[in-house]
């Protein structure tokens, strides 16, 4: 992919590149990214939980679930950190402003980390204690509320690009 950005960069005759890359904070944004990091988290203390409780199949559901969980962040991280270091490549004002909305968007869909609240719920069906259940859906609760309410409370994405543009 970055081969190919380069190759379509230099056949450019006029190229607009911004002269500084955008960063997380610019592309994601603080809300957003708290609330990644609050679903990766709270499902991890979910799963740790779980292993506290002296039955071999929970505890190996939770061990799985852990594994997942931290493939889900390993897989998020690469993601985003593709999307940050991708080279800018335009050829005038209107396909660098596409390519900085394209960036925000991307950013905002790998917040989206639906996988980490599903992988908890694997021990419900389980002999998971009741307390731990109710612990589950309240957080799952917590996540589905949170998942309307940061998008609503963040600038939007055409916003963003243009605050992103202005910077340079």
């Amino acid at each position: 992919m970055r081969r190919v950005d380069r190759r379509a960069g230099a056949a450019l005759s006029r190229r607009a590149a911004h002269p500084v890359q955008p960063g997380w904070r610019a592309l994601l944004g603080l809300p957003h990214a708290l609330f990644t990091a609050a679903t990766l988290t709270g499902a991890a203390a979910l799963a740790v939980s779980a292993l506290t409780i002296r039955d071999f199949t929970v505890g190996y559901a939770a061990f799985i679930t852990l594994v997942g969980l931290a493939g889900v962040a390993a897989g998020l991280v690469l993601r985003l950190r593709d999307v940050l270091l991708r080279p800018i490549v335009a050829e005038d004002e209107t396909s660098l402003m596409a390519d900085v909305v394209m960036r925000v968007e991307d950013a905002r869909d790998l917040n989206r980390t639906t996988v980490a609240w599903v992988l908890p719920m694997v021990l419900l069906f389980g002999s998971a204690p009741g307390w731990w259940n109710v612990a589950a859906l309240g957080l799952m609760v917590l996540w589905l509320v949170a998942l309307f309410l940061v998008p609503a409370r963040t600038p939007p994405i055409a916003t963003v690009a243009r605050q992103a543009m202005d910077a340079r």
